[in-house]
Parts: structure tokens; C-alpha cells; sequence
């Protein structure tokens, strides 16, 4: 995937940590686009995180650079997506917070708490 695509996505099911949290990640991108890699916490389809991690890239590719606390509306067609910068295993990510039903955001008020759950500073460092 690195050699063809120059990064991919790695997933730990949340069954694996704590029932809640999943980790959805990418590798390469900051190698290979010069551009922090990426994460996502909330316990969504992987084909769904995959096609969100492969807009993103190709935003990258075409210069396109992502901002922690900035708020885009261009990545997820109809919702507004924001990053938060994260450590995960020992390296940098940007966190990918998807917005709840209502286009709610969880660094907004009323946002449902499955959705909240994003922004906890789980310890993805731990042995799984």
C-alpha cells in the first residue's frame, strides 16, 4: 500500500480497548505528503474512515493542508469536520472529529455523546 498509494490505514477495533473507542489511523502520509498523518476515535464503519482518510489525501495531494481547531465543510459532503491534534502510539496525528446526525461537532454544545466521546484523551499507547 505505502509503495502504490503512499500510506494506509490501520484500524484496532474497539473491542480491543475499551468498547467505545476504535483507532483508525494512517501511516506514510506524513513521510510521503509531508503532512501529519491522521486518526479517528468514533466506532464507524471502517470502508466509511477509509473513504474519509482517502478525500483527505487526496485534498493533500493537491496542496491542500489541514489545520487543528479549524472547521471544514468541503471533506464530508452536508457536515462540517474539525482536528484536534492527538498523540497516538508514540507520534502525532491529527484527530478527525465527525460531527453527530444534527451536523453538531463535539466541541459544541448539545452534541449527542457518542459523538462527544472524540475529543477523551484515551491512551491509545497501552498494549492492546
Amino acid at each position: 500500500m505505502i509503495e502504490e498509494y503512499g500510506w494506509y490505514m490501520d484500524i484496532i477495533y474497539a473491542e480491543e480497548y475499551d468498547q467505545i473507542h476504535s483507532n483508525y489511523h494512517t501511516h506514510g502520509v506524513k513521510e510521503n505528503f509531508n503532512h501529519i498523518d491522521f486518526q479517528m476515535v468514533l466506532n464507524i464503519d471502517p470502508e466509511v474512515a477509509n473513504g474519509i482518510f482517502f478525500n483527505l489525501i487526496e485534498d493533500i495531494r493537491n496542496g491542500k493542508i489541514f489545520e487543528e481547531d479549524k472547521k471544514y465543510s468541503d471533506i464530508i459532503e452536508g457536515y462540517r469536520v474539525e482536528f484536534k491534534q492527538y498523540r497516538e502510539m508514540g507520534r502525532d496525528v491529527l484527530r478527525v472529529l465527525l460531527p453527530d446526525e444534527g451536523g453538531v461537532l463535539p466541541t459544541e454544545e448539545n452534541c449527542h455523546e457518542f459523538y462527544k466521546s472524540q475529543l477523551d484523551d484515551y491512551d491509545f499507547d497501552s498494549d492492546v
